[in-house]
């Protein structure tokens, strides 16, 4: 099933293109790149030849989904493991 705005918190986002928006680290806002691996509380970025840890809660994103409309997400809604996400579906969320 694609990532589209009404399924994008029960996805996993590795392969998303993503900014920050707001975060409690002020050098991190407006960071952007591609999300690389999730965990439980981070998601790991690479931009510009190098990876970061960013965490989730206390951060908004604005993901970039594959159909080139943009969404913008609390972090703190992306909370649970991607494959837990997953298995619980839209029906949870």
């Amino acid at each position: 099933m694609p990532i589209t705005s009404r399924n994008i918190l029960a996805h996993e986002w590795i392969g998303l293109e993503i900014t920050i928006k707001q975060s409690p680290d002020p050098k991190l806002n407006g960071l952007s790149g591609l999300v690389r691996d999730e965990t439980r509380n981070t998601l790991v970025v690479e931009t510009q030849g190098r990876t970061g840890r960013i965490a989730k809660p206390n951060t908004v994103f604005i993901a970039k989904l594959p159909t080139g409309e943009t969404m913008t997400v609390e972090g703190s809604m992306l909370k649970h493991r991607p494959e837990d996400r997953i298995k619980k579906g839209l029906s949870r969320w």
